[in-house]
């Protein structure tokens, strides 16, 4: 495996819980296109503790601002930072190989690993993890990720700049389905087919999952930010003012929907196209759709994909999955609990 990668890329390295040797807290960082969320947690017993949160916009793409301000919040300095990467310029694919150990896996993906992504070998980084390691079969499923060096070298760089330390980068699908192993309230039984649709402001991303292991993702760019645009242009009022507006529209219900009513209908088209093809392809159906993602707040969204779908669909809270109380925790958190599930993956990894 090339030293680089090694040191410092690990896009999969738990989905299956394990023991840690460390215990404390750790951090996961998700920095997105319009904010950064950061999760601290810890261990508490069978269970996690929120230990800190913080959710901070990005003004004029100045992240490095944003990454130091979130921070500020902390106590005290975190030892263990996880963050990750998103978008164009990253792939998941979902593979068969004959069976071997993992260790031999990586040898033979990190020199064969052209044939799956259409990217030479010194563009990218690539991670691999069998999806089923205790399987006896001569053939097994293996989840294989890459993204692109300048991406992973031009946020740790950012990092640097911010006077933070980070060994660890995944890509935020991979986050979600480490929150999504470790829920109570994913799927439903044995076999059970799920998708999960986590609605960011530029990008959302697909992923199915099948008994709680990822088996599909992809991304489409469509989100928040086309909503916003669209209820601005329709109603001539500035984009602060749109963004309350897709949220609390009140009695402009009817004029929010119909403005962005487009830009969902292009979103129900590409989910249609991936959810038939997965169902066409391994002969099963998906059961059940969750949404979350800052933007998966719009009112009305959930209803508009069960009824054109043909899915039974719900908003997901990651914190809940894991049994997190927040019932005595403050509105403000409530409010942000869809923005931080790929803070809280990435804040796993130490953890699981």
């Amino acid at each position: 495996m090339h030293p680089l990668l090694e040191k410092y890329f690990s896009f999969i390295k738990k989905v299956v819980p394990s023991k840690k040797e460390e215990e404390g807290s750790s951090v996961g960082l998700d920095i997105g296109s319009s904010s950064c969320k950061l999760i601290e947690l810890a261990k508490a017993g069978d269970s996690y503790k929120l230990v800190n949160w913080a959710v901070e916009p990005v003004k004029s793409s100045n992240f490095t601002e944003a990454i130091q301000a979130i921070f500020g919040r902390l106590e005290n300095s975190p030892k263990t930072i996880y963050t990750a990467v998103h978008g164009k310029g990253t792939l998941i694919r979902f593979i068969e190989m004959p069976r071997m150990s993992i260790d031999d896996l990586k040898n033979s993906f990190d020199i064969e690993a052209d044939k799956y992504f259409p990217f030479s070998q010194d563009q990218i980084y690539t991670d691999c993890y069998i999806l089923d390691p205790q399987g006896k079969g001569k053939q097994m499923p293996v989840m294989a990720a890459a993204a692109k060096r300048e991406m992973v070298d031009d946020r740790l760089s950012l990092l640097t700049d911010c006077g933070i330390e980070s060994d660890f980068i995944s890509i935020d699908q991979i986050a979600l389905a480490n929150v999504i192993h470790a829920a109570d309230d994913v799927g439903e039984g044995k076999n059970s087919v799920v998708a999960l649709l986590d609605i960011g402001e530029a990008v959302s991303s697909l992923m199915i999952v099948v008994d709680k292991f990822p088996r599909f993702a992809r991304d489409i760019y469509i989100g928040g930010r086309d909503f916003t645009k669209r209820i601005s242009n329709a109603l001539g009022i500035d984009s602060a003012e749109a963004e309350k507006l897709k949220f609390k529209p009140g009695k402009k219900a009817k004029e929010v929907a119909n403005a962005c009513e487009s830009a969902v209908m292009n979103m129900v088209q590409e989910l249609r196209l991936s959810l038939d093809y997965f169902s066409a392809e391994h002969n099963i159906s998906i059961k059940k759709l969750y949404l979350t993602g800052g933007a998966s707040l719009m009112e009305g969204l959930s209803d508009f994909f069960e009824s054109n779908l043909d899915v039974k669909t719900e908003q997901w809270d990651s914190l809940r999955s894991l049994n997190i109380d927040t019932k005595d925790l403050s509105d403000e958190l409530k409010e942000n609990a869809h923005r931080l599930g790929v803070a809280l993956g990435l804040a796993l990894y130490h953890h699981d």
